[in-house]
């Protein structure tokens, strides 16, 4: 199977919903070093952030 950025990040829990055909293209140019830094920082801020976070739905939004 070829690697697809894309569908990696959102196997991972991103949502790119709303984004633009010229986000869509930066992020289908990512390497796989980069997606896997991306998904990291995401378990990080799902996992040690969201556990003192009161609101949970706004964690990402400290990145992105």
């Amino acid at each position: 199977m070829a690697f697809n950025p894309i569908e990696m990040l959102t196997s991972n829990g991103h949502s790119f919903e709303g984004a633009t055909e010229e986000q869509r293209a930066v992020l289908a140019s990512l390497s796989l070093e980069e997606v896997a830094v991306i998904n990291s920082i995401k378990a990080k801020l799902d996992g040690e952030v969201a556990a003192h976070s009161s609101d949970s739905d706004t964690v990402g939004g400290v990145v992105w």
